[in-house]
């Protein structure tokens, strides 16, 4: 294009992150973590002018100087992101952004798969994807349940706990049957493969629980990114993050697998988590499907467990508090190879997950 120039840098290092830092605040955007690779448009005087990042599998941070939205910025920019990701091997491709700004993508090849007006839209393109992964869900859906409800339980499981254990027994005892899925982004000091043979291997006594995965539709980054960058100080994003994966949840597997009541555990710390949880008690009724909220599970007088505690008590050391809070399948992992490189990366790490 005439007068501009296109730049596509790998890892923004901090000069340029400084750079679209604050083109992104001007259009109440945030930096949301470090990006695979971010397109930066200058005009001919080497102003910046429209930029859009991609992370893993998620276009992000996209924003073009009002001055320039009629040139077609957005679809240069989306179109050098993409090309960079099918470059790498990447078929399958998200786009969360306001509803305002989604023609450009739908014009593009995108197409709409969950909403929060008038505050965000998110978007997808490409295989495997919704349709895919319904058949997936149809796949697990067990035909022989008998009369009552059908409870819904997402986890993360980093690590698998005895505050989990509680709360999927719990809501199994609670339910005709139980679908337990598993978050399956690979962002967590665990990964998904260990967690969810953590949660298969914890919850073999419960006959009515079937665990799945979640695949990119539920506490995903494309879904949920606040869920792992757990910054406090952008609750507002968090807050609409949550209310656009808490709709995806009731569009695809409600339906696809008949849930009528979601349970889910207190959260007296986490802000972000909290934000979660308050999403879903407005989300979800108007879909019919209720919400339980079970009461963590204390292990001492005022000591909860949680994942975030044992992961703590793993960088510390203090295997005698990690004993108590996890149950025997976790335990027996951690002291296997792959467990203790999961503990070793946890002592290296400098943040929550």
């Amino acid at each position: 294009m005439f007068g501009i120039n296109i730049r596509t840098i790998e890892r923004p290092g901090l000069e340029d992150r400084a750079l679209l830092e604050v083109f992104l605040h001007g259009f109440g955007l945030f930096w949301e973590g470090q990006p695979d690779v971010s397109v930066l448009v200058e005009d001919d005087g080497n102003r910046l002018i429209g930029t859009g990042s991609l992370s893993g599998n998620v276009i992000k941070m996209m924003a073009v100087d009002p001055e320039w939205q009629e040139y077609g910025l957005s679809g240069t920019i989306v179109s050098s992101l993409v090309e960079w990701g099918r470059a790498r091997g990447k078929t399958h491709f998200f786009v969360f952004t306001k509803p305002e700004s989604a023609d450009p993508f739908i014009r593009f090849g995108f197409r709409e798969i969950a909403r929060y007006d008038p505050f965000a839209v998110l978007l997808e393109m490409g295989i495997p994807g919704i349709d895919q992964f319904r058949e997936y869900l149809s796949s697990c859906r067990r035909g022989d349940i008998p009369a009552g409800k059908v409870g819904g339980v997402v986890v993360n499981c980093n690590p698998f706990t005895r505050g989990h254990l509680f709360l999927i027994e719990r809501a199994a005892s609670l339910s005709a049957h139980l679908y337990v899925v598993v978050v399956e982004a690979d962002l967590s000091s665990f990964p998904f493969r260990d967690r969810i043979e953590m949660v298969k291997c914890g919850t073999s006594h419960l006959p009515n629980v079937t665990v799945l995965r979640s695949g990119d539709y539920a506490v995903s980054p494309a879904t949920f990114p606040s869920y792992f960058l757990k910054d406090a100080s952008q609750a507002e994003i968090a807050s609409i993050q949550a209310r656009i994966d808490v709709t995806l949840f009731g569009n695809l597997f409600v339906p696809e697998l008949g849930i009528s009541v979601r349970f889910v555990g207190t959260e007296p710390y986490c802000p972000v988590t909290g934000a979660y949880n308050e999403a879903m008690r407005e989300v979800l009724p108007p879909l019919g499907v209720d919400l339980h909220v079970i009461p963590r599970l204390e292990i001492e007088r005022g000591l909860v467990v949680s994942a975030s505690m044992v992961r703590s008590m793993l960088k510390c050391g203090n295997w005698e508090i990690v004993r108590k809070m996890v149950p025997d399948c976790t335990w027996e992992y951690l002291h296997t190879d792959r467990g203790k490189d999961a503990v070793e990366r946890i002592r290296r790490a400098q943040g929550r997950h």
